[in-house]
């Protein structure tokens, strides 16, 4: 090696163009494998910072091989949380590189997945990530107009619904508009992060090509436990509440916005406490208030549900709602090719972008 590619590879080091943020904190989950995905697959496009999570650096570098050891930029952070808020947020802020890339400790990049992402990005803000399990099945988010090229709309193309960060995020986008994670949230504390990026970025979409996989293989991974819902539903008050950030969004912005909080967090809590059948008086109590909350700062957001999905916000405003009629109901908006399903009760909007046919129809061609 020449002595100016021995300082060309010193600097990508010291000042990558992209920095891939991981946080662990047990040597249990496969961060190996989430390291190895970047420094072996996307070598040429990234480095990688390690935020050790209330665990010592030693512990998790023994982990890895010695030759990613060493190429790793090591940070250690003790707050005695179990949220990756505060570790994400320290390692975004500890980088020098244009782009900051958030990565799960138990999952990895496909090989070639930042090269393409920064093949896209151009002047924009952000890259959304083309987002897929394991398995194989490719998560469908968010629904974007399938035959638009360029910059997308967080309205027109349905950003909302990808309320995880991952992809690119350009470092001094986020330092000008203070976007962070809420470290004081226990759930949902990326949600202000993601839907003022998508409002006020420059946001980009990968529609095909090497992505970022989600992991099944960690027993223990936090966000995928279910919490008690007065802390899973903290984040509504944050986002609509008397001095919710929401406010500092457009008409349009706010009514696209609350349709995704209603489908995604409160049918979602519904839905997972149905399944689970652990309805209490206070979960009950915390879904009506939350959802009265969504619908009095946007009360056109429920415009263009479906009957099911209508069925359902009715009987969660309603605390005397039977909780076996919750729960049936919650059940019932999951048949997603029923007529209920299909159909908004308000047929005037039944070619609305956020009614079920067309969402239904983008979902499907994402790919």
């Amino acid at each position: 090696m020449s002595d100016a590619q021995a300082y060309d590879d010193q600097i990508q080091r010291e000042h990558p163009t992209v920095d891939v943020i991981i946080a662990c904190h047990s040597t249990a989950r496969p961060l190996a494998r989430a390291v190895a995905s970047v420094l072996d697959g996307n070598a040429n496009a990234a480095s990688v910072t390690v935020v050790a999570h209330n665990i010592a650096v030693d512990e998790l570098r023994a982990v890895l091989p010695h030759a990613h050891a060493s190429q790793v930029r090591w940070l250690s952070l003790n707050d005695g949380t179990h949220s990756p808020a505060n570790p994400y947020n320290y390692g975004t802020a500890g980088s020098t590189s244009e782009w900051v890339s958030l990565l799960g400790s138990d999952d990895y990049l496909q090989p070639g997945a930042v090269a393409d992402w920064l093949s896209v990005a151009a002047d924009s803000d952000a890259v959304i990530t083309r987002l897929m399990h394991d398995t194989g099945v490719v998560v469908r988010t968010p629904p974007v107009r399938p035959f638009h090229q360029g910059l997308r709309d967080a309205v027109s193309d349905r950003l909302y619904y990808r309320s995880a960060p991952l992809g690119l995020m350009r470092r001094e986008f986020l330092e000008a508009h203070d976007l962070r994670w809420d470290a004081d949230l226990t759930s949902g504390g990326d949600l202000r992060l993601s839907t003022m990026l998508w409002s006020s970025g420059r946001v980009v979409t990968q529609t095909m090509g090497p992505g970022y996989v989600i992991g099944a293989d960690a027993g223990d991974r936090v966000t995928m436990r279910l919490a008690p819902l007065d802390d899973e539903l903290s984040h509504v008050d944050r986002a609509w509440g008397e001095h919710g950030w929401a406010r500092r969004l457009t008409l349009g912005q706010r009514d696209a916005l609350a349709t995704k909080y209603l489908r995604i967090h409160i049918f979602g809590a519904a839905y997972y406490r149905a399944a689970a059948n652990c309805w209490t008086a206070e979960d009950r109590l915390t879904l009506s208030r939350a959802t009265a909350l969504i619908l009095r700062r946007a009360p056109r957001a429920d415009r263009a549900l479906s009957i099911a999905d209508r069925s359902l916000l009715v009987a969660a405003l309603d605390t005397t709602t039977p909780d076996h009629v919750i729960s049936r109901l919650a059940l019932a908006r999951r048949r997603f090719y029923t007529l209920a399903a299909l159909i908004p009760r308000d047929l005037s909007q039944i070619f609305n972008r956020e009614a079920p046919l067309r969402f239904m129809a983008s979902s499907a061609l994402v790919r």
